[in-house]
C-alpha cells in the first residue's frame, strides 16, 4: 500500500493496514466525542499501533526486508562498520547505501513505518483531551505521545541531520492533527522540541500505569526514549538523569540468559517488544529468517546469506568476554561447522516462525547513561556505571583508567559489541561524526560491501522518498 501524505488522513478510523484491526474499529462506529470518553475504542487504536510494528509488507509492500520497526533497526544495523552479508540478497539495498536514494523503494522503509502510525496517534491524542482525568485514559494517552514521540526521533535521525550543530537545518514534516494537505518539513530543533515534549508528558501521563507485559510502552520506556533524545540533543546531565531512573527494576541477564538467542520477549532486561506466534508469523519476511545464521528454513542459514560481525569489531572484544561467543571465530564452531568465521549465533529461533521481537533492553541505558556522565564531566560516575554492566559480561574486566576522549571511546566501544544487531550502530555513527570504514587492511566485509564514506557525506541522510516528493509539492528534498 502506497503511504503518502495525500493519503495521512485517509479514513479517521482507520489507523493501521493491520485487517484483523481494521475489522476492530470500523469508521462508521466511533467519532471524535465518543473517543473523547471511551477507553476501549482508544485502547483498540493504540493496540493497533503494536500491532502494525510487527506486521509484514505495510510500509514497502510485498518485501521480505518490511516487517515492521524492528526490521528497521536491523537496515540501519546494516549500514553501520559492524555488520556484514556474505551474499547479495535481501537487505544488500541498505548495506550498499543504494536504499537510501528516492527512487528507490527502500528509502519508504522508515517513512511508511512510522507516519501512518504517527497518523494513529494523533486520532487518539485528539480525541482524549490532555485535561482528561480518567486515568484509564491518561495511560492510553500517554502512550500515544510516547509512541508518537519516538516515531518522530526515528524519522528525524533516518531523514534529518544530527541536532548538535544543525538545529536550523530541515528535517521532517510535522503533523499534529488530521489533515489532507501536505506539510513542508519543520527543522531540526521544532521536531526535537516536539519529541521532547511529546515523551515529557507522557512520562507524566504514565507514572502509575501498569501494563500487562512488555509488548506496550510505559513510564520506563517513555524514559529511555527520552534519554536516547536527550544524548542527540547534548542535553547530558538530562540524558545520564533519565537513564539512570529508565533503568532502575530492571536486572541484567546472566551469560546463559544472554546467550539463549534473543528470540523471546520475557527477560529481565526487555523493556519493549512484540510477542509473535505462528499465526502472526513468517518464517522468511521476518528478522530471524534474515539474521538467524543458525536456521535452515531462513534466508541467512538456509541460504547462506550471513550476517557476520565486522573483524576489527570482533577482534576488541575481550577473550574474557562472554558475548565473544556468540560469533564464530576464525578456528569455527563446533556446534554450527557449517556457519564461516565472524558469523553471528547471538540471534537463534529455534521455533522457526515464532521468535518475539526485542526493541529496547535496558542494558542500552548504562550506556547512555555513562556516556552522559563522561561529557558532563562526571568521569567516576561514568566508569562506575560502565563496570556495573561489563563485569557481568566480562568476570576480567577491571574499573576503566582512560579518561576524556579515551573513556568515551571505550564506553562507545561496549555500547556496539552489547547491542550488536540491535538497531543502535548507525545512528550512532551519525551522532559521533564517525564515517564508513569497510575497506582496510585484513577486512572481511565482501566486494561488494567493502568501501568507505567520509564523516559528513550526504549518504548519512536518507533522501525523501519520491511518492512523497511527488505527492507533496512543498517538500524539498535532501541532497544524493
Amino acid at each position: 500500500m502506497k503511504k503518502t501524505v495525500i493519503a495521512f488522513a485517509f479514513l479517521l478510523a482507520l489507523t493501521s493496514c493491520d485487517k484483523d484491526f481494521l475489522d476492530t474499529v470500523p469508521e462508521s462506529t466511533i467519532n471524535k466525542d465518543q473517543l473523547a470518553t471511551s477507553a476501549s475504542a482508544n485502547q483498540a487504536i493504540v493496540s493497533g499501533i503494536y500491532s502494525a510494528l510487527r506486521s509484514y509488507g505495510l510500509a514497502i509492500g510485498s518485501n521480505h526486508e518490511d516487517y515492521g520497526h524492528k526490521s528497521v533497526l536491523a537496515a540501519m544495523d546494516m549500514m553501520s562498520n559492524d555488520m556484514l552479508m556474505t551474499k547479495s540478497s535481501w537487505y544488500q539495498s541498505f548495506y550498499t547505501y543504494v536504499g537510501r536514494q528516492q527512487t528507490n523503494s527502500r528509502s519508504r522503509l522508515v517513512w511508511n513505518t512510522y507516519y501512518p502510525q504517527i497518523k494513529s496517534t494523533n486520532i487518539v491524542l485528539g480525541g482524549i483531551p490532555s485535561t482528561t482525568t480518567d486515568q484509564e485514559l491518561k495511560a492510553i494517552r500517554g502512550q500515544a505521545l510516547a509512541l508518537r514521540g519516538y516515531f518522530y526521533f526515528m524519522l528525524a535521525r533516518t531523514y534529518g541531520p544530527t541536532y548538535v550543530g544543525n538545529e536550523t537545518k530541515l528535517c521532517v514534516p510535522i503533523y499534529q492533527e488530521l489533515t489532507l494537505e501536505g506539510k513542508a518539513r519543520s527543522t531540526v530543533s521544532e521536531v526535537y522540541a516536539l519529541i521532547e515534549a511529546d515523551l515529557k508528558e507522557a512520562i507524566e501521563l504514565l507514572s502509575t500505569y501498569k501494563r500487562q507485559n512488555n509488548d506496550s510502552v510505559d513510564k520506563s520506556v517513555a524514559e529511555a526514549f527520552l534519554a536516547d533524545v536527550y544524548l542527540e540533543m547534548g542535553k547530558y546531565p538530562e540524558a545520564a538523569n533519565m537513564a539512570h531512573d529508565a533503568r532502575q527494576n530492571y536486572t541484567l541477564l546472566n551469560e546463559a540468559e544472554w546467550m539463549n538467542g534473543f528470540y523471546i520477549t520475557k527477560s529481565n532486561e526487555t523493556m519493549w517488544g512484540a510477542t509473535l506466534n505462528s499465526s502472526i508469523s513468517t518464517f522468511v519476511a521476518n528478522f530471524f529468517g534474515h539474521f538467524d545464521n543458525t536456521n535452515p528454513s531462513g534466508y541467512a542459514g538456509g541460504m547462506g546469506v550471513y550476517k557476520n560481525i565486522d573483524k576489527n569489531l570482533y577482534n576488541s572484544i575481550s577473550d574474557t568476554d562472554f558475548r565473544k561467543k556468540a560469533f564464530v571465530p576464525p578456528s569455527g564452531n563446533s556446534i554450527y561447522p557449517s556457519l564461516p568465521a565472524y558469523a553471528n549465533i547471538k540471534f537463534r529461533d529455534p521455533t522457526i516462525d515464532a521468535g518475539s521481537y526485542i526493541y529496547l533492553r535496558s542494558s542500552q541505558l548504562y550506556y547512555i547513561e555513562a556516556e552522559a556522565l563522561a561529557r558532563s564531566g562526571k568521569e567516576a560516575s561514568a566508569k562506575e556505571v560502565l563496570y556495573e554492566i561489563t563485569i557481568t559480561r566480562d568476570p576480567s574486566y577491571v574499573l576503566s583508567t582512560n579518561s576524556g576522549s579515551a573513556l568515551i571511546q571505550e564506553i562507545i566501544v561496549q555500547k556496539r559489541i552489547e547491542l550488536w544487531g540491535e538497531g543502535y550502530a548507525w545512528y550512532d555513527m551519525k551522532r559521533l561524526g564517525v564515517g564508513l570504514t569497510r575497506d582496510y587492511i585484513g577486512s572481511n566485509h565482501p566486494a561488494f560491501g567493502k568501501f568507505n564514506i567520509p564523516v559528513g557525506d550526504n549518504k548519512f541522510i536518507f533522501q525523501i522518498p519520491q511518492a512523497e516528493i511527488d505527492a507533496n509539492p512543498l517538500i524539498v528534498q535532501n541532497p544524493l
